[in-house]
């Protein structure tokens, strides 16, 4: 029985890669962690942070900057990952969703940040966070933001 569940389970997640579109696309989706930073979350400007010191620098001078700081930042292994953000303005209750190509064309990480319409009449800035594997050297980040499905669907 074992057996069967381990076979659906590998059917099941090579599934999407046996089905995909055989064409001559560059293109190659990849995972994609979202990360919670706490309070760093809006304090830290939204961009590439890719080795140790230059976060620990980062994290640094916050504390000294905002001595109310003592929440301690996650723990992130830059020897396999990339923290990279990006912001957006959206209605108070929007949700996100997101999606990571890889362009092996243009040699571009392309991150594309969906908002959901929640309903809200006001606005708030949003930070996303992703830790995505280590760039190679030559590659870089794009954001993409895109409208999706509203959360909810309003009658007029």
């Amino acid at each position: 029985m074992r057996v069967f569940y381990t076979l659906c389970l590998f059917l099941l997640l090579i599934s999407p890669y046996v089905n995909a579109d055989k064409s001559d696309s560059t293109y190659t989706r990849t995972g994609i962690f979202s990360v919670n930073l706490g309070r760093y979350d809006s304090l830290i400007e939204p961009k590439i942070i890719d080795t140790q010191s230059q976060y620990d620098s980062i994290i640094t001078a916050l504390q000294e900057k905002y001595t109310w700081l003592e929440e301690t930042p996650p723990v992130i292994d830059f020897n396999r990952f990339v923290l990279t953000g990006d912001e957006s303005w959206a209605d108070c209750v929007a949700s996100f969703s997101y999606d990571v190509e890889i362009d092996t064309l243009s040699n571009t990480y392309i991150i594309t940040i969906i908002e959901h319409y929640g309903g809200g009449r006001g606005m708030n800035v949003f930070r996303h966070w992703f830790l995505i594997p280590k760039l190679p050297q030559e590659y870089s980040i794009e954001f993409i933001h895109k409208e999706g499905k509203p959360k909810y669907h309003y009658e007029d």
